[in-house]
């Protein structure tokens, strides 16, 4: 393999590898430092790769299979879905940090793996669907023609169904007057006009009786459970009007039905005159009135066999697969062995994580733990730190209590002119400062530095030879220190030796 070719392969499988480590929820510079472990939590982090990639592709075959949604959409859905599976195990395996004591780390632990197992039913039901997809098919085809007659039969009992029963009648009835000349009678019952005074014949019953119940509760004081005021007042006697009118319009709805039913029925020649014109003038209203109630009827099948057919959603698919599990011991005990290898593969970054808090700590672990520490040390540094400055009023107050206070300015030197030195001998002339032994800024730089001596803290170490000024303004080192031969003019007769003065 080409040296270029390997470089590259080499940097993509180290790209992989950082990735495997992030998703296991590993900081990788302490990683860096362990590198034995890196194998373990690159395992962890496969293992959330994983489950990622199984819940995209149960998200696309949820969408697509079962809400009919196009395969793009659903695509990018289930990458979506996936990306969302993948953040939180990260999360629910990061969370997991060992403990000192183990049932710490299982109380820790069992709130994630109750999670994990929740998110591992909801991703391993869509595979499973995907998995028996012919069986379900199948039996959801079973299901819709159970669907569609349990309608059909709702259809007949119901309302519609028996108004289509009564009018079939009717017409038969009709087709069978006309027929046979008018010999034939006519059902009184699927006459239309006996139909309606019946129905009016019923309520008006139920009028005469409530008013009967009425007038007998004033005439008694009480009557079926109701009570009223007793007596015959003029409350009572009408009351009592009203249900003899009501009584006499009862009646006379009886009579008109019993005279339809004879006229239907009489075998006279005037009588199968009257039906037969009767039954050519009605068989055409009756045959469209039944058509209407048909094409009501055919309207609701034809949307609820619509709707039957499309109801091949989420819902009905689990349906259909615990109906075929509960007929096929194979198929169900597939079934539960594949959710519970989904759900396995859903938890096993948790299960991971947490058997690895049982045992001894991982050289990453202490590691982890110091660093913890450390930070835990710099940040009471950091806080304590904060409330002095808050006590002292920050930095620059401090530097300005221990501040040295500005020196006085230097005053100028006073010059004069040269003067003989008594001394020199032989009328000899030596250059000398007239300077009188009392000088103020000498004095104050004196001070100054007996001052700054005092301050120092004293060690006990010894101190270099060198660090140590000579005595009388020696020079240090066989050169001069600067300050005294600025300052002090050594041929002046104010600081020879004593012994010179003797002289």
């Amino acid at each position: 393999m080409p040296r270029f070719v390997y470089n590259q392969t080499r940097k993509k499988e180290q790209h992989v590898r950082r990735f495997l480590i992030w998703l296991s929820g590993a900081q990788a510079e302490i990683l860096a430092e362990c590198p034995t472990d890196r194998g373990k939590y690159e395992g962890i982090g496969s293992a959330v790769l994983i489950t990622a990639c199984m819940a995209a592709i149960s998200m696309v075959f949820a969408l697509n299979t079962a809400l009919n949604v196009p395969l793009p959409l659903a695509l990018g859905a289930g990458m979506l879905w996936g990306l969302a599976i993948m953040s939180l195990d990260r999360w629910l395996v990061g969370s997991i940090q060992g403990q000192e004591k183990a049932w710490k780390n299982i109380m820790t632990a069992v709130p994630r793996l109750l999670l994990a197992l929740l998110f591992g039913i909801v991703i391993s039901h869509p595979l499973v669907l995907q998995i028996f997809r012919p069986e379900i098919e199948a039996q959801i085809s079973q299901i819709q023609r159970a669907e569609s007659d349990k309608f059909l039969a709702e259809q007949q009992r119901g309302n519609v169904g028996k108004e289509i029963t009564q009018r079939q009648r009717e017409v038969d009835g009709l087709q069978k007057v006309i027929t046979s000349r008018g010999t034939d009678s006519i059902d009184p019952n699927t006459d239309p006009k006996v139909r309606g005074l019946t129905v009016q014949r019923d309520d008006q019953q139920k009028t005469v009786d409530a008013l009967y119940a009425e007038w007998r509760c004033q005439l008694d004081g009480s009557y079926n459970g109701r009570t009223c005021n007793a007596g015959q007042g003029p409350l009572a006697n009408a009351t009592k009007k009203k249900h003899d009118q009501a009584q006499a319009r009862l009646s006379s709805l009886n009579r008109q039905i019993e005279d339809r039913k004879k006229e239907l029925t009489a075998g006279d020649r005037n009588s199968r005159a009257t039906r037969l014109d009767y039954a050519r003038k009605e068989l055409p209203k009756a045959q469209e009135r039944l058509t209407a109630l048909r094409d009501q009827q055919q309207a609701a099948q034809t949307a609820f066999e619509a709707k039957n057919k499309a109801s091949t959603g989420l819902l009905i698919r689990l349906k259909a697969l615990d109906e075929v599990a509960k007929t096929n011991d194979t198929l169900n005990s597939a079934r539960l062995i594949l959710l519970a290898f989904i759900m396995a593969i859903e938890c096993l970054p948790i299960i991971v994580k947490l058997m690895q808090t049982f045992g001894p700590p991982s050289n990453y672990d202490k590691i982890r733990k110091i660093k913890e520490n450390a930070q835990m040390r710099v940040a009471e540094e950091h806080i304590k730190q904060d409330q002095m400055d808050k006590i002292l009023g920050g930095q620059e107050s401090i530097e300005k209590i221990w501040d040295d206070p500005v020196p006085p300015p230097r005053p100028p030197r006073p010059t004069t002119p040269l003067h003989e030195d008594p001394w020199a001998g032989d009328g000899q002339s030596a250059p000398f400062s007239a300077q009188g032994p009392h000088d103020p800024w000498e004095d104050d730089r004196l001070r100054r530095m007996t001052d700054q001596f005092e301050s120092e803290p004293r060690s006990s170490a010894p101190r270099d030879p060198r660090d140590v000024p000579p005595p009388n303004g020696a020079p240090v080192g066989g050169t001069d220190t600067g300050a005294l031969d600025d300052d002090l003019d050594l041929g002046s007769p104010w600081h020879r030796p004593s012994d010179e003065w003797r002289n």
